[in-house]
């Protein structure tokens, strides 16, 4: 007889020589009437040989699911049945021809295991989904409520002030150089007219005219915008622009050797300090990269052909996968930034690994989801997360070698299918959106096949689609709005984009708790109406101003034009033939008449006739 009939088989199973060379090809005899006992003996052996699985080439090891074994065989990918019930009916068949089961599991290249049904669990909801509900914000109610206020606690006086001490000591050092060092552009700046410069570049943000030439903005021949040469003239913003420094320009390159981005590095770090301190993020958070567009020489450039601007800094950015908000965020400065303030056994991960420990650290423990594309999305990266407190959800690469071939783009599959794989709490799908296409997402935060049932997509790939857009949202955000101006300076570059990210949370943060209408438009133009004001009230009150600008500032200013302190005048002073103050020069108008305000002189062609019942 044959050795493939069935009284071949029965007759080798009955030999008692040969019954080791059955047990080592885990031949299964369905007509032996000792058959569930033989198979439970070849499972426990499986299960308790430790050899065999030192030989699978896999530095992963996942949780162990509920009712599986994660032993693989030597056998191949043949999956072991802990009972001889799980063998489907179907497939029981004596037939050689017929496989007597099924796989119930996938392997990928590494031998890593997937498993195709989802783990029994006996909770509705897993521990790691449950999130303790906390403010969004950390404001109180004795804040006061408008845009100034919010947005000084971004940009505070700690951050201004050392804008102030190195940009004055930039001033001293080239004033020097001039022989009249009085001059009036020259001067040192105070606090005053660093808000109002800082306004101004707001106001260019709101008008679109950041790349505008500074001549146009400021032309007096009806054609540029009246509130610029309210707050300053021209020469003097200019030289605010040019002479801007955020450090000690005398130890910079000394400090470079330690620190890529000394030259900022102090404003930068307290601004993120600041973002995390006044907001705390909703369940779910999102880590992408940020290109600051520059073209200009530094050892920070970066090329990135699939973004608009090609060229400029990177930033490595975690945001709040619901409205965008910025909360941490560093530059990527080479090789090794990504693992800056990490530990020894951190840094031994894969960059994109180290960059997403390096964001989510103020986050661990939280329970929080991170979300991110398919460079940083690994197995290395889920697990170590899971360990941390987090949840990861996000696309991977094709060519990960824990992904089984079953799940790779292939024309035999149908538009619509849909696989899983369930590793511990981990959870691997891959979905065929068109023809010979497949999306593969990794997830520690889903744990069945659910589908959303409006769209008909699983409900991972909408969970994605949901929260993969928050650091995208605010660079959106960014390039509708920029106080972006064209400079050969990277840290100018870094500073334009701190600013505006400022103007961002403020607005988010009176949009959670003061007013949901307002348009962000209409928020950064009052906020940088507030931030000018006290620089035009001033002015207002310099007589040496050209009478036309006089008139401008009174016209802009309107209700918040300063009235000058009235001061006790001599009757015989008062009596003087004085020029007119409100007259050209060229007119040389005297009067005795003085204003009932001001007390200035004022010929009666300028003044206004009023009655005694009207004062």
């Amino acid at each position: 007889m044959e050795p493939g009939t069935s009284s071949g088989r029965k007759r080798s199973l009955g030999n008692n020589n040969n019954q080791h060379v059955a047990k080592n090809k885990r031949t299964i005899m369905p007509k032996d009437k000792d058959f569930d006992t033989t198979v439970t003996s070849w499972l426990d052996h499986e299960d308790s040989s430790d050899s065999e699985a030192e030989d699978i080439d896999d530095t992963f090891t996942p949780e162990l699911h509920e009712h599986n074994s994660d032993t693989v065989s030597e056998s191949g990918p043949e999956e072991q049945f802990d009972n001889a019930d799980d063998v489907p009916e179907e497939q029981t068949s004596s037939d050689d021809d017929v496989p007597l089961s099924a796989p119930r599991s996938f392997y990928g290249k590494n031998r890593y295991k997937w498993a195709r049904q989802p783990p029994s669990r006996a909770t509705r909801v897993p521990q790691h989904n449950i999130i303790r509900r906390i403010n969004f914000s950390n404001l109180t109610e004795n804040d006061p409520k408008n845009p100034l206020s919010i947005w000084n606690k971004y940009i505070d006086d700690e951050i201004l002030l050392e804008i102030l001490k190195w940009t004055n000591e930039k001033l001293n050092l080239y004033r020097s150089k001039f022989s009249e060092k009085d001059r009036v552009e020259l001067r040192n700046l105070d606090m005053v007219e660093l808000h109002a410069f800082i306004g101004l570049l707001l106001f260019t943000a709101v008008f679109k005219s950041n790349h505008e030439n500074v001549d146009y903005i400021f032309a007096t021949d009806g054609t540029g915008r009246d509130i610029f040469r309210c707050v300053m003239s021209k020469n003097r913003f200019l030289i605010i622009l040019h002479f801007m420094r955020f450090d000690n320009s005398a130890d910079h390159e000394a400090r470079r050797l330690s620190d890529k981005i000394a030259a900022i590095s102090w404003v930068f770090t307290k601004f993120v300090e600041n973002c995390q301190r006044l907001y705390n993020v909703s369940e779910y958070a999102t880590v992408d990269e940020m290109l600051v567009p520059f073209r200009g020489r530094t050892h920070l450039m970066i090329y990135m052909p699939m973004k608009p601007a090609k060229y400029g800094l990177k930033l490595m950015c975690l945001c709040d996968a619901r409205n965008g908000y910025f909360y941490n965020c560093y530059i990527y400065t080479g090789r090794g930034s990504d693992g800056e303030g990490l530990t020894d056994e951190e840094k031994k991960f894969m960059v994109p690994t180290q960059a997403v420990i390096h964001l989510a650290k103020p986050l661990f423990g939280s329970n929080r989801n991170i979300t991110c594309d398919n460079w940083f999305t690994s197995i290395e990266l889920i697990e170590y997360l899971k360990k941390k407190g987090l949840t990861c959800v996000g696309t991977m690469k094709k060519n990960k070698r824990e992904i089984p071939k079953e799940f790779l783009p292939s024309k035999h599959r149908d538009v619509g299918s849909t696989l899983y794989g369930f590793a511990g709490q981990n959870t691997l799908l891959s979905h065929v959106p068109k023809k010979n296409k497949a999306v593969i997402l990794l997830s520690s935060m889903h744990h069945a096949e659910a589908v959303d049932e409006p769209t008909g997509k699983p409900e991972i790939i909408e969970f994605y689609n949901k929260t993969k857009g928050g650091v995208d949202e605010i660079d959106k955000k960014c390039s509708i709005y920029t106080t972006s101006r064209r400079t050969r300076r990277w840290p100018m570059v870094v500073f334009y984009r701190i600013l505006y990210i400022s103007t961002i949370n403020s607005h988010l943060l009176y949009d959670i708790h003061y007013d949901k209408t307002k348009e962000r438009g209409i928020f950064v133009k009052e906020l940088a109406r507030s931030l000018v004001l006290p620089q035009m009230k001033r002015r207002a009150l310099n007589e040496r101003l050209p009478r036309e600008l006089r008139l401008s500032l009174a016209r802009v200013l309107g209700k918040d034009m300063p009235v000058p302190d009235r001061q006790e005048v001599d009757e015989e002073e008062s009596k003087k033939r004085k020029r007119c103050h409100t007259c050209p020069l060229k007119l040389q108008r005297k009067s005795t008449h003085t204003c009932y305000a001001c007390k200035k002189h004022v010929c009666l062609q300028c003044a206004k006739q009023v009655c005694p019942d009207c004062l």
